[in-house]
């Protein structure tokens, strides 16, 4: 029988790590560092045009509550 992933254990341990990946790094530098990463991921290029504003949000969020 296999063990179950734990998910919130899983991103822990992962922004752990990348604290200490990023440690001594200034916001900016942190900032570049993660704009670096996205720019090739395939999903993130369909996704980074995709703006929302604060009434979407508000009218989503009282959507989701009536």
């Amino acid at each position: 029988m296999s063990e179950r992933f734990d998910a919130v254990a899983w991103m822990r341990r992962r922004r752990d790590e990348i604290d200490r990946e990023d440690e001594g790094l200034t916001w900016e530098e942190r900032s570049r560092k993660t704009l670096n990463l996205l720019s090739d991921d395939p999903i993130w290029k369909k996704l980074r045009a995709r703006l929302v504003s604060a009434d979407d949000l508000r009218a989503h969020r009282q959507a989701r509550t009536a």
